[in-house]
């Protein structure tokens, strides 16, 4: 990333705020190629990891350490707009019943939310708000790391064949050129330390569960879309979280 100017280079973090999360910012300029956004993609997920570090902070002061890691999780939610728990449940009603793959894309259109989504989403967040209150109690810094990872992984799947040559799939693999990658790897790699031994677990566990992710979607719809990679950030998240509430 080699930005023509510094309003360039804020306008691929804008450009990467707008998409990540909801927050009301105006919107960027909209001849800001999208590969700019990708290098900021793991700073939007320290901007999600101070949020939760924060709370962290306050709310066991308030409130039970259960509600707490709730609240996190809610917070969590509504700063993204909800959209990689949405992608998640698509993906759970898509990619695991059997089924032929025409339907499975009948499947993703569908605004309706079936059997599979609803269980797989009430199982991953059970697991994600059980994995919070661990790491509340156990080692606080992994609410940071854990959004951060989840953020720079996602670039990596991206960089798969799209089952669509339009969408957001398309998109990403696109603009996740190898100088992109490059340009997203020192905030990851440098916050390493910060988790010690538990980060030799818990990267490479997110790694996989996101190659899985990507794997189990180009068998089953032939390529990654928009769904795909809001659940990759979902599982990494959560893997993350797993592994750092093993004491």
């Amino acid at each position: 990333m080699h930005p023509s100017s510094s309003g360039s280079l804020w306008q691929g973090l804008r450009l990467a705020l707008a998409f990540l999360t909801r927050l009301p910012l105006p919107s960027p300029h909209p001849e800001i190629p999208f590969e700019r956004a990708l290098p900021w993609f793991p700073w939007v997920g320290l901007l999600f990891g101070g949020v939760g570090l924060g709370l962290a902070q306050v709310l066991p002061m308030l409130v039970s350490p259960l509600l707490a890691a709730a609240l996190i999780l809610a917070a969590w939610a509504v700063l993204s707009g909800f959209l990689h728990l949405d992608g998640l449940a698509d993906c759970w009603d898509a990619l695991f019943p059997p089924m032929p793959p025409e339907k499975r894309w009948q499947v993703l259109k569908d605004p309706h939310l079936g059997a599979f989504g609803v269980i797989g989403l009430m199982l991953h967040l059970l697991i994600k708000v059980t994995a919070l209150l661990a790491v509340l109690n156990l080692h606080p810094l992994g609410l940071l790391l854990a959004p951060v990872w989840a953020r720079w992984l996602v670039l990596w799947v991206g960089r798969l064949p799209p089952a669509r040559s339009e969408g957001l799939g398309a998109v990403f693999a696109r603009a996740v050129t190898p100088r992109a990658l490059l340009w997203s790897s020192p905030l990851p790699l440098l916050v390493i330390p910060l988790g010690g031994w538990h980060s030799l677990i818990a990267l490479p566990l997110a790694a996989l569960g996101s190659a899985a992710l990507g794997w189990l979607a180009q068998r089953r719809l032939g390529g990654i879309n928009g769904d795909v990679l809001g659940a990759v950030i979902e599982v990494s998240e959560t893997l993350v979280l797993v592994a750092f509430a093993v004491p």
